[in-house]
């Protein structure tokens, strides 16, 4: 957030390199975690949830900024907000804990290519922002979709933990 209220220019490119270094950290933690058998149910809600903080703090301060319609960050931090309230409520009411699928991970994967474009900020490469914001905004809309399909269907089970 400092690095991008800043303005500078060199700032601006120390912002995008910890932007990679937190998602090639984010993939590394989650491949080692699979391949070690170290999957724990406190990683499967702190990491989504880091996730989605790290990518609202980053949308918020871009759209202070001017460089992201206000709309799409409401949407997505609404997005974000109701699906971790939903799924702190199946956890603590029916014991389940819902994991992203692989619709939740390509769109948070479409957004976060959107906004490092965005931050990047490259002229020659606004067709690209224009064409990930659209992309953006539908792969919003069809996950909230799913998500909240699988959670009527969670809090409609009688059985406390479903297979999923």
């Amino acid at each position: 957030a400092l690095l991008l209220s800043s303005g500078t220019s060199v700032d601006r490119i120390y912002a995008i390199g910890l932007i990679v270094v937190a998602v090639l950290t984010d993939f590394f933690d989650g491949f080692f975690a699979r391949k070690f058998g170290q999957i724990t149910d406190v990683g499967k809600i702190i990491d989504p949830i880091a996730d989605k903080i790290g990518i609202a703090v980053v949308c918020v301060m871009l759209t202070i900024n001017g460089e992201l319609p206000l709309w799409f960050v409401l949407a997505d931090v609404a997005r974000d907000v109701l699906i971790v309230a939903v799924g702190l409520y199946l956890k603590q009411k029916k014991g389940i804990i819902l994991q992203s699928n692989m619709v939740g991970k390509l769109t948070v994967g479409i957004v976060s290519m959107y906004i490092f474009f965005v931050v990047v900020n490259l002229p020659a490469l606004a067709w690209l922002n224009e064409i990930l914001l659209v992309g953006s905004t539908v792969m919003l809309a069809v996950s909230f979709a799913i998500y909240g399909r699988r959670f009527m269907r969670s809090i409609s089970m009688n059985e406390a933990k479903p297979n999923f």
